[in-house]
């Protein structure tokens, strides 16, 4: 295979689930940049929490972020592309969702912002991982009236993330956000839901990406686990869905790997590329 990109999604993915990524793995992808292929983390979280074991992998140029919604050089800290809320969709959408007792994440310029009323709720999250908890607490920047704060500092939506509703709330907003026809709704894990802009999803993304590096479709190979991977592994050349991937996105999939507590990027990328 004459693959020059490998594209990756990161949480049941690349990492394990205590969000580590294995030795082997990093050891794999380190060999795949050895041969000169592009290493491209492709996630739904913003740029500030791009996780730090795929960072220390080396050498790690581009990345793919909130869904899509943006893509950025680290070398200079350039966005090479995004496809952001307009101010108005980023408005209409969290007015709408402050009618809900929710906590709501918006990703923004790399980073993520919620209001400081929501803190309490996050105790009421049931059977929430408390390594998801201390990820959210992390990376916040807590700000007094959401809607206001969008308003005054005029800031354009990348993604709004709920990390937790219960299971009947659920069901209603993705049924009222999926009519209103400027968003698009995934989900990355059980009782969340993700909010784009209804054009920007991770295989548009990495179309732009590749089409600025002069890399084909066929030249990439993408992984992913969750609804909002199914445009990437479609786009590309060699689409791989873990063996712990939702049963919708398989079908998609040219090849289903191990799981990824079992390694399952470095298995596929040893199986195709003859990488050691």
């Amino acid at each position: 295979m004459d693959i020059k990109l490998i594209a990756l999604d990161m949480d049941g993915t690349t990492l394990r689930n205590d969000k580590t990524m294995s030795q082997r793995n990093t050891k794999v992808l380190q060999a795949a940049q050895a041969r000169g292929i592009h290493i491209v983390p492709t996630t739904g979280r913003p740029k500030k929490m791009i996780p730090k074991p795929i960072l220390d992998v080396g050498a790690i140029r581009y990345v793919i972020t909130s869904n899509g919604a943006s893509v950025y050089d680290l070398e200079d800290n350039s966005i090479l592309y995004s496809n952001l809320m307009t101010e108005q969709e980023s408005v209409k959408l969290i007015d709408f969702l402050a009618g809900y007792n929710l906590f709501v994440e918006a990703y923004c310029e790399g980073g993520s912002y919620t209001d400081k009323k929501n803190l309490p709720l996050i105790s009421t999250f049931k059977n929430f991982p408390q390594l998801y908890i201390d990820i959210i607490m992390e990376s916040q920047t807590f700000v007094d009236d959401m809607p206001g704060f969008l308003k005054r500092e005029n800031k354009r939506i990348e993604k709004v993330n709920i990390p937790y509703m219960e299971p009947e709330v659920c069901v209603e907003l993705r049924e009222k956000l999926g009519n209103m026809k400027e968003y698009a709704i995934t989900s990355s894990f059980l009782q969340n839901i993700e909010i784009n802009r209804a054009t920007a999803n991770k295989g548009e993304a990495l179309g732009r990406l590749c089409g600025h590096l002069g890399i084909r479709p066929e030249q990439v190979m993408a992984f992913g686990d969750g609804s909002n991977d199914f445009e990437m592994l479609k786009f590309a050349g060699c689409g791989v869905a873990m063996q712990n991937a939702i049963e919708p996105l398989k079908p998609v999939a040219d090849f289903i790997t191990r799981t990824n507590e079992e390694d399952g990027v470095a298995y596929a990328i040893q199986k195709f590329l003859d990488l050691n």
